[in-house]
């Protein structure tokens, strides 16, 4: 009699894209993870909040740790099949009870953009936030001039909702946003 070896198991809530694998950020991506951001710190600078004064890119990789411990947040690390970080895609403040919502983010690096990995990273996020998180909504708040995430919120079915005035600070400066949104009984748009 043969046994047969399983191969190993996906980390949970991960999942796995034609180029992508989705998994969850952990205490051993640190140096990836802080590494990829300081190597895209001028092309993410446009679309992100300044990090808070005194605080390091270590500092904020354990808050989202925790935050993601603490169910309020899930963060994922989108790898190439030879383990390279392409992007980072989120849901933030995800809040159960009756409302089951989350705010879905997403960034790619600028040596991936334009090559169709946010989208096939934020349509996998999309999926295990519809699916194993069983959230209800998913919201999107986009920069008007970021056209290609404007672009991409409606390629994966997200529906434009309204401009929320002076909603976020960007780089030091409090923007307008574009919001979206798509339900887990909407379909995804192809």
């Amino acid at each position: 009699m043969t046994l047969s070896v399983p191969p190993p198991a996906a980390p949970p809530l991960s999942r796995q894209t034609a180029r992508l694998l989705l998994r969850p950020i952990c205490a051993g991506d640190a140096g990836m993870y802080t590494g990829w951001l300081a190597g895209n710190r001028d092309h993410l600078a446009p679309w992100s909040p300044r990090t808070p004064p005194g605080a390091t890119p270590e500092d904020l990789f354990r808050r989202s740790l925790l935050r993601q411990e603490r169910g309020e947040a899930a963060r994922f690390l989108g790898l190439d099949g030879d383990g390279r970080l392409i992007g980072v895609f989120n849901l933030n403040e995800i809040v159960r009870g009756p409302f089951q919502n989350a705010y879905a983010g997403w960034s790619v690096g600028a040596s991936a953009e334009g090559q169709g990995y946010a989208t096939e990273g934020v349509r996998a996020l999309l999926s295990l936030a519809f699916g194993e998180l069983g959230l209800q909504r998913v919201q999107a708040n986009i920069l008007p001039r970021n056209h290609r995430s404007l672009r991409l919120a409606e390629r994966v079915g997200m529906r434009r909702e309204g401009l929320a005035l002076r909603y976020l600070e960007i780089d030091g400066v409090r923007e307008d946003h574009v919001m979206y949104a798509r339900l887990a009984q909407e379909p995804e748009r192809c």
